[in-house]
């Protein structure tokens, strides 16, 4: 069973309507030969990425830019992917969620490092780069230093959630602010107060969608200052007593029934359209909600942003996103590939992201691009101003990616809810399982 990671970046593809004929007008691409490359950046592109970012006016704002570099364009697909890298026909740029996919890609030699391209590129500059974009490093042990293998395109910390402003008064709950973040126990108890059912079936559920997604569970993990995985990320420990606390809080709101969960799915996929219903009195999102929002009629009026809930007692608020995207090894274009993710992240489109509020630009300079003339968009960026202190790099495996690792334990967690396993049995399960994929994988690459 292939889970998917509850912040889904994709589904702003809603909002980029409104702002691709924008890019329009952006100005022509820097397409000379950047450090270490072959050519001019010219050439056909085959770029794999999301229609809803990279959009039809997008691409052909490029072409009219560069008619010597046309496009090709590809819907993300896993399977799709795997084959053509097997098949050593990679695309050019392929999207990617940088926080977890880069020591995999890096340590594998499948991604190509922007390292001489950056050096030599006039929109990017590496003072330029926010802090976040340090997810895309690898240094053979650690993330956060080393190489660059990619470029955010622009991100959140994934931590933090939206709330209905109206649902907490209706309760009289403690609306979450900055200096008193939840931690996960309050936030579950203000959930249930928040649920209601009618006819046997819930009318409203509480709490955003929940699953036991490893690298939602890492960044719970950080705010005690334990990681799910081993130092040298060859393992993983689901019974240490932070992991028991973190697994054991989303088997407590499964029991609950206090939001959607693998037990009972959201049947819209992802938690807006209840969210935006008022069907949900929550939703797990960062910043990047605000440009979802803009685009609604009556979300600005109660939707707020919240910073991230605490199960330990040290404040972390990471990104396990920072979606963006990186070049193949073996791509045939990759000096191509480059120019058009260089204007991409850094030019025109990007400035026009930037002034939806559909997620905080990689690039320093364009911060103050945000949007805040609407009071929910002035509150969520001075919640994420205040957040921003707490930002963090995790690591994450080199060994297995994100994907494979939840899989394994998405299929033991049903059990632990329904009660057929114990605590410490999931944990002993799911331990053999991610790490035999573990195992597999340092067999495969080393270390």
């Amino acid at each position: 069973m292939k889970i998917q990671p509850i912040n889904r970046r994709g589904f702003l593809g809603l909002t980029a309507a409104g702002v691709a004929a924008a890019a329009l007008s952006g100005c022509k691409v820097n397409t000379s030969s950047p450090a270490g490359g072959s050519s001019s950046g010219k050439g056909a592109l085959t770029i794999m990425g999301n229609d809803g970012e990279i959009t039809k006016d997008v691409i052909s704002a490029w072409q009219q830019l560069n008619a010597d570099a046309p496009i090709t364009f590809i819907k993300y697909d896993e399977t799709r992917l795997n084959a053509m890298l097997a098949a050593g026909t990679p695309p050019d740029l392929v999207r990617g969620a940088g926080a977890q996919v880069t020591p995999y890609l890096a340590s594998r030699k499948i991604a190509k490092p922007l390292d001489d391209y950056l050096s030599g590129s006039s929109l990017i500059h590496s003072g330029d780069l926010e802090a976040i974009n340090d997810v895309w490093k690898w240094d053979g042990t650690r993330q956060g230093s080393g190489s660059t293998y990619g470029l955010t395109k622009d991100w959140s910390l994934d931590m933090m959630f939206w709330y209905n402003q109206s649902v907490f008064e209706e309760v009289g709950a403690r609306v979450p602010d900055s200096a008193n973040p939840f931690t996960y126990d309050e936030l579950l108890d203000v959930a249930k107060s928040m649920t209601s059912s009618s006819g046997g079936k819930s009318s409203r559920y509480g709490l955003f969608a929940t699953a036991p997604d490893v690298a939602f569970l890492q960044g719970m993990l950080a705010t005690t200052g334990v990681s799910l995985f081993s130092e040298d990320l060859k393992k993983v420990d689901f019974s240490s007593p932070e992991a028991q606390k973190a697994v054991g809080w989303l088997a407590d709101v499964a029991k609950a029934k206090a939001g959607y969960t693998l037990l009972d799915p959201n049947p819209d996929g992802w938690d807006w359209p209840p969210f935006s219903s008022g069907r949900q009195a929550m939703q797990s999102a960062g910043y990047w909600l605000t440009g979802v929002v803009s685009g609604d009629t009556k979300a600005p009026d109660f939707a707020r942003m919240a910073p991230a809930p605490l199960l330990g007692k040290e404040r972390v608020s990471p990104t396990t996103s920072a979606t963006g995207h990186w070049i193949p090894a073996k791509a045939k274009n990759p000096d191509g590939g480059f120019a058009f993710l260089e204007w991409f992240t850094a030019g025109q489109p990007a400035k026009d992201r930037a002034a939806t509020g559909g997620g905080l630009p990689v690039m320093k300079n364009l911060r103050s691009s945000l949007p805040v003339k609407e009071a929910y968009q002035k509150s969520a960026l001075e919640t994420q101003t205040a957040e921003d202190k707490y930002a963090k790099v995790l690591s994450f495996s080199p060994y297995a990616t994100v994907t494979a690792l939840t899989a394994a334990v998405s299929e033991q967690f049903p059990k632990l809810v329904q009660g057929s396993l114990t605590a410490g049995q999931f944990a002993d399960q799911v331990n053999t399982k991610c790490n035999a994929l573990l195992a597999e994988g340092v067999s495969r690459i080393g270390g």
